[in-house]
């Protein structure tokens, strides 16, 4: 589903900005950059904006546990009646949500209670469609109010689970557990074969284990995750990586995308040299195939972003987080979220002029409006960016409730319509595909007839 918002328009939530229209390499060379500042008056927010959910302070666990069992058996309901996109045609096999891609979003958004140690709060599980033979990953966090969720985490045995219905005791998906996530991981490798091992391929790194950022949404702020790094944090990480390579028997060369999802640095300069940094360090210990995308708020101005692509970086990866301008602050907090959609856009044109492969930012479905969340995701596609969608992990009751009305209203429709729209923008290039590719050409070599088709899916 598509919805346009005129380019006269302002959208509601914006400050006083109305769209400009500009393709991916329309610069006009007598445009004046101006650079992003991170301390300058903010836009209003409106706390008693319409459409937000605000905590309930009366709601009881019980008030709880039945609201979010509602929530759960109309969301099956919705996935029973839901006919999935015939893909088939498509060389990419992301383009489509399958019914058990909807059922591990439901339950991501949920949450769930479990028996095991909470030292363990969030998993990353691995679904599989019956019907479309499809696997997909997706994380579960075990929030705060896990006693009024309902849905159970249990152990079968070692890697394999089950998720049951807490009402009526049936099992809802058996999955396996791919990882358990207590703190800031150092790395881990995100792409697998169809048998789920890891590949050499590619690499997610988070090697900076505090930020500057402080945003309020952050589901790493929610479990206390981050720790003080120490100051030869980026020799110590790339010294780890290579070792592990080393002990598992792959080519250094074979690391063809790193993508930098870490700790953020407190301003552009500080948050350049940490990227810079670490992109040196990863040639020196002799990855010399891999290609960098940066994932950051805090670097905006082309000459950073060309320093960048001197470097080796080929994706530039944004953190709009939301469409709306207020909810971004009360959610994201003074930093990132005062950044508006609108230098967003310019900032993702920018990046397509400096010359990135791919333009990626990331999306949290659930702040906004069923009409902003459409309107915004194709805007951002109009503009040559991939949008990257997630549902919000709610730890706290106050993140749960930070979600936007037309998301309870409308239940998994919302979350369908939404992540339908933002796949739709993967046309314009992705880092997924990219290491998919690589993948796929990987276990082909290693005596694998294998397709992207038989790719697990990530989406995040």
């Amino acid at each position: 589903m598509r919805r346009r918002v005129r380019s006269d328009q302002t959208r509601p939530g914006r400050i006083g900005l109305a769209s400009v229209a500009s393709r991916p390499g329309s610069h006009d060379p007598k445009e004046v950059e101006t650079p992003l500042s991170l301390d300058r008056n903010l836009p209003l927010v409106d706390l008693n904006r319409p459409g937000s959910n605000e905590p309930n302070p009366t709601e009881t666990p019980d008030e709880l546990y039945g609201r979010l069992n509602r929530f759960l058996t109309e969301g099956l309901d919705y996935i029973a009646g839901f006919t999935p996109l015939d893909d088939s045609d498509r060389e990419d096999p992301d383009t489509a949500l399958s019914r058990t891609q909807l059922l591990s979003l439901l339950i991501g958004f949920l949450g769930c209670d479990t028996t095991e140690p909470l030292d363990n709060r969030t998993y990353t599980l691995v679904y599989t469609d019956g019907e479309q033979s499809k696997s997909n990953y997706q994380t579960i966090c075990v929030p705060d109010y896990r006693a009024a969720s309902p849905i159970l985490f249990t152990r079968e045995q070692d890697n394999r689970a089950r998720l049951v219905n807490r009402s009526t005791g049936g099992t809802l998906a058996e999955v396996l557990v791919h990882a358990r996530i207590f703190a800031a991981s150092n790395h881990y490798y995100s792409r697998v074969a169809p048998d789920f091992t890891e590949l050499p391929t590619a690499a997610i790194i988070s090697p900076y284990s505090t930020c500057a950022g402080g945003c309020l949404g952050c589901s790493r702020g929610a479990v206390k995750s981050f720790t003080p790094p120490p100051k030869d944090y980026i020799e110590r990480h790339v010294a780890q990586l290579a070792a592990d390579y080393d002990r598992r028997g792959w080519d250094r060369g074979e690391l063809v995308s790193v993508n930098i999802t870490t700790g953020c640095q407190p301003d552009e300069d500080r948050e350049l040299e940490m990227m810079l940094n670490l992109m040196r360090t990863y040639r020196r210990y002799g990855f010399g195939n891999a290609a960098f995308h940066a994932f950051t708020y805090a670097i905006d101005s082309t000459r950073a972003m060309e320093l960048l692509r001197e470097h080796g970086a080929i994706g530039f990866i944004g953190t709009v987080e939301t469409i709306n301008d207020a909810e971004r602050i009360r959610q994201w907090g003074r930093k990132k979220g005062s950044i508006t959609f609108e230098q967003h856009l310019e900032k993702y044109r920018r990046a397509r002029r400096v010359g990135f492969d791919i333009v990626e930012t990331d999306y949290v479905l659930g702040a906004d409006s069923y009409t902003e969340m459409l309107d915004g995701i194709a805007e951002l596609d109009e503009n040559g960016v991939a949008v990257v969608p997630n549902i919000k992990r709610n730890y706290t009751v106050e993140q749960l409730d930070s979600n936007h009305r037309d998301l309870w209203l409308h239940g998994m429709r919302y979350i369908a319509d939404g992540f339908h729209a933002a796949l739709s923008s993967y046309d314009n290039g992705t880092i997924k595909r990219r290491a998919a590719r690589y993948s796929v050409d990987y276990l082909r070599r290693c005596g694998r007839e294998v397709g992207l088709r038989d790719l697990p899916i990530r989406h995040t």
